[in-house]
């Protein structure tokens, strides 16, 4: 299921912003699969670990407009690059441990994905753990 558009609410225990993290590194948490050097294409899945169940509603929709702005984003299918279970494609899922992407496409595409990804987020100010 795609995250885009979801807004769901967990109970999710206060963290202190002791725990908050800032910067581009340290907030994505790879899968046993992940392997984003596999050719011809990278072989993608992992969290990035944003406090998703204790964001506002602004800070929701922050998270919705960035989702929807990321490089090879369809409206129609909810994918980026295509659609990941016909063979090529990044999908993500909104989850309580944070957004979920999964997938295959050719690394390039994934280095720039990810990148303005975590910029966005950062610029954002969402809130992040540590993965």
């Amino acid at each position: 299921m795609s995250a885009i558009g979801q807004k769901r609410t967990f109970g999710v225990e206060a963290m202190t912003k002791a725990s908050e993290i800032s910067g581009l590194d340290g907030w994505f948490q790879e899968w046993s699969e992940h392997d984003s050097s596999a050719t011809p294409l990278a072989q993608i899945g992992g969290t990035y670990t944003i406090y998703t169940g204790r964001l506002t509603d602004t800070e929701q929709n922050a998270l919705v407009e960035i989702l929807r702005g990321l490089p090879g984003w369809d409206e129609a299918s909810g994918f980026y690059f295509g659609n990941p279970s016909e063979g090529l494609g990044l999908g993500t899922s909104w989850e309580p441990s944070g957004i979920q992407v999964f997938g295959h496409v050719p690394a390039a595409q994934w280095a720039t994905w990810d990148l303005a990804f975590r910029t966005a987020v950062e610029n954002a100010k969402l809130p992040r753990f540590l993965a």
